[in-house]
């Protein structure tokens, strides 16, 4: 019998994962995370699989909430219930000092909560040495910021800030919680799980189980990681109420994290694999993931072929997204009530910034010139700094044709000539706003010291728009300048004065992120590749020999190197060539 406990929200009454965590005198740690087996109940291809299906994931809203499953097991059965014996699939994952995965074993077996904590218990158990959790709580604490600080270092889009309670999800988003009593708790779950889920992913790849992958991507011209986390950061330092703009800003430099068959990485946590596993009550997407693992591991062929993963893939995206989009639509009718109400009473001075931009959209959709009350308030937003710049991306792209309007776009490109690198950020909005192409760049770099020209053109509703030349110390710079200059080109306003170019040498870049050669050959390059910027490697592979005994040849394509991999099964080929190619980029062939 597993010892554990569970920690979730107060009014959480479908807990479907426990954790328990031992530290060792040598800096090792064991971790055991224990998830309701639900796979037993819900069978593939079952009449209970069937519902979940249909609906997917549990929708959870102000007042109450639509479960996956029926309450009966969502809520009763299958929840991890303090004194009650339940069937469990286990986790159990080896650290180093380093805190680096050793070894992740799944097994199944039987748990029984010794306590059921909520996220506001946490701080009050760590001040009382006393408390039966204490221990626990307490080692869990200490592994979850080694974790956190890990994955910081990283490159991973991570932020908690435990006086306001502000923290940032899996794809680097952030979301407000309840109370900020209820971060430390938080962080414990959120850095345990995301640990458990990135250890079956590996184990999943390593064990050829073909499962739901959960990938995220960012958008084509979305900034560096590191300009990511100041935008992050500087949630610690702005009003209360601009943080929800900050919050919307990052997301629109993401595309949705997807479910897939195929590794394609998770930007938001730079991981090179990621699935979804330790919530099979309330996502559909985990429960599926347990019915392959739970077949793997007690040996019964895998009910999901990667085809057959795939199509759930499409399914689940699918449905998420209608879910989004019907509530995205409730939002948006109410939220234009409220904007009509502002503008009508002249009141737009002293709206938060999400009111602004619901009145921002509503008198772009009007057609017409601004009004002198909007006109002031943007203006006014803008010498202080507190311009969101969704607002500013709308009134850029989508304005219509009117004096007030004129100037406010020449005011934002006065701002834009200040700060050129939010200029490709606009370009980036413009793309998911209102459609608009992404630029392209002619680059070129001579003297000395070194010195780059750019110039930016984009085709734009069947018109042919470009910048001049732009020079600066750097590639990214010239870049900026140039994106500046085009807008100004689109928007037929004059290029505002820029501050003189940089024209000393750029700084040195970081130094190359290494290869985890502790890892599954494949998961480390993918990792590898996704950390350093470049491209995602490829796999090919041709077979020889007769049906019976197959040769299978894997070939890698990843950035200018190609290697080859030869086995009797496609995966171990393409690990076989994974290993090939980092050998290559280590030098030892």
């Amino acid at each position: 019998m597993y010892r554990g406990v569970t920690i979730d929200d107060r009014a959480t009454m479908d807990m479907d994962d426990a954790i328990w965590v031992d530290a060792a005198e040598d800096g090792s740690w064991k971790v055991r995370v224990m998830v309701a087996d639900v796979a037993r109940a819900a069978q593939p291809r079952s009449k209970l699989d069937g519902i979940a299906m249909a609906r997917v994931e549990t929708r959870y809203f102000a007042r109450g909430s639509s479960p996956m499953l029926p309450r009966r097991l969502s809520e009763e059965k299958l929840s991890l219930w303090p004194g009650e014996p339940k069937s469990v699939l286990v986790v159990d994952i080896d650290l180093d000092e380093r805190l680096n995965v050793l070894d992740t074993r799944l097994s199944m077996g039987t748990m029984e909560s010794e306590a059921r904590l909520s996220y506001s218990d946490v701080p009050l158990i760590l001040s009382d040495a006393g408390h039966p959790q204490h221990s626990l709580i307490e080692t869990a604490r200490r592994l979850a910021q080694g974790l956190l600080m890990v994955r910081r270092n990283r490159g991973a889009l991570v932020y908690y800030d435990v006086n306001t309670g502000w923290v940032t999800g899996e794809e680097g988003t952030l979301k407000k919680l309840k109370s900020r009593e209820d971060t430390i708790g938080y962080v414990i779950i959120q850095e345990l799980m995301i640990l458990a889920n990135m250890a079956v992913a590996e184990y999943a790849v390593k064990n050829d189980v073909p499962i739901l992958f959960r990938n995220h991507t960012a958008r084509s011209a979305a900034p560096e990681r590191e300009e990511l986390m100041k935008l992050l950061e500087s949630a610690a330092v702005v009003p209360a109420e601009r943080l929800a703009t900050i919050r919307r800003t990052t997301s629109l430099m993401f595309n949705r994290a997807e479910y897939g068959a195929s590794i394609l990485g998770h930007f938001g946590l730079n991981l090179g694999v990621y699935t979804h596993f330790t919530s099979p009550i309330r996502r559909y997407a985990d429960l599926v993931n347990h019915q392959q693992l739970r077949a793997h591991i007690m040996g019964k062929p895998l009910p999901y072929s990667k085809e057959n993963i795939s199509g759930i893939a499409a399914h689940i995206n699918r449905k998420l997204i209608e879910y989004d989009e019907a509530r995205s639509e409730y939002m948006k009718k109410k939220a234009d009530r409220m904007a009509e109400e502002a503008i009508q009473a002249g009141q737009i001075e002293g709206v938060g910034d999400k009111e602004f931009e619901h009145i921002t959209k509503l008198l772009i959709r009007g057609g017409e010139d601004c009004p002198e009350a909007y006109h002031g308030a943007f203006l006014s937003r803008l010498a202080s700094g507190k311009m969101p710049l969704l607002c500013a991306g709308l009134v850029l792209t989508q304005a219509p044709a009117g004096e007030r309007w004129t100037g406010l776009k020449a005011a934002l490109l006065e701002r834009l000539a200040k700060e050129p690198n939010l200029a490709v950020t606009v370009f980036n909005l413009a793309q998911q706003l209102s459609g608009w192409p992404m630029p392209s760049y002619d680059i070129t770099g001579n003297g000395a010291p070194l010195v780059f020209t750019a110039r930016a053109t984009v085709q734009l509703d069947g018109k042919s728009y470009e910048s001049g030349e732009f020079k600066d110390a750097s590639k990214k710079g010239a870049m900026q300048r140039a994106s500046v200059g085009l807008l100004a080109s689109i928007l037929g306003l004059p290029v505002p004065a820029m501050a003189p170019p940089r024209l000393a040498q750029p700084a040195p870049v970081n130094a190359e992120i290494a290869i985890n050669t502790s890892k599954d050959p494949i998961v480390a390059l993918q990792e590898y590749g996704q950390a350093n910027k470049l491209p995602l490697p490829s796999y090919s592979f041709s077979m020889d020999g007769p049906p019976n005994k197959p040769l299978i040849t894997c070939t890698c394509v990843f950035n200018s190197i190609t290697a080859t991999g030869q086995a009797s099964s496609k995966q171990r080929a393409k690990r076989r060539a994974a290993k090939a190619v980092i050998d290559i980029l280590l030098g030892l062939q």
